[in-house]
């Protein structure tokens, strides 16, 4: 295995709220590498990481490209008080985009945090 490391190609990690919101980290290479970290609420706990098939990682590729990144603002905020904060970064074809959500912004962005957070838990590690 080479010592150098595959480019990041996507990165999620939320924070917590005073109910049963999921804490993770994730990120995903262009090796295929998944790497998940279950904090609280997840129903993996703890750091794994696993090499997708090919289908898988076509598959979440394609749940992360659904957001229109390109369309997305930096930062989504919300007045409301005890929400998670949702921090992404994408890095595809030679464009980085970070994004920013606490509690609001477009349905995509936050459809796409639910979807992935479930095909990692159901698809990947079979919880």
């Amino acid at each position: 295995m080479s010592s150098q490391k595959a480019e990041e190609i996507f990165s999620l990690n939320t924070t917590a709220c005073m109910g049963p919101c999921p804490v993770f980290e994730l990120s995903l290479y262009g090796d295929k590498r998944l790497v998940f970290n279950g904090k609280e609420n997840t129903e993996i706990s703890g750091k794994k990481e696993v090499v997708l098939e090919d289908e898988q990682f076509e598959a979440l590729l394609g749940i992360i490209d659904a957001a229109d990144w390109m369309n997305l603002k930096e930062e989504y905020r919300s007045d409301m008080l005890d929400l998670p904060t949702q921090n992404f970064s994408y890095n595809r074809n030679g464009i980085r985009k970070n994004v920013s959500r606490y509690g609001t912004g477009p349905e995509s962005i936050s459809n796409m945090s639910d979807t992935i957070l479930t095909f990692v838990e159901e698809q990947v590690f079979g919880k």
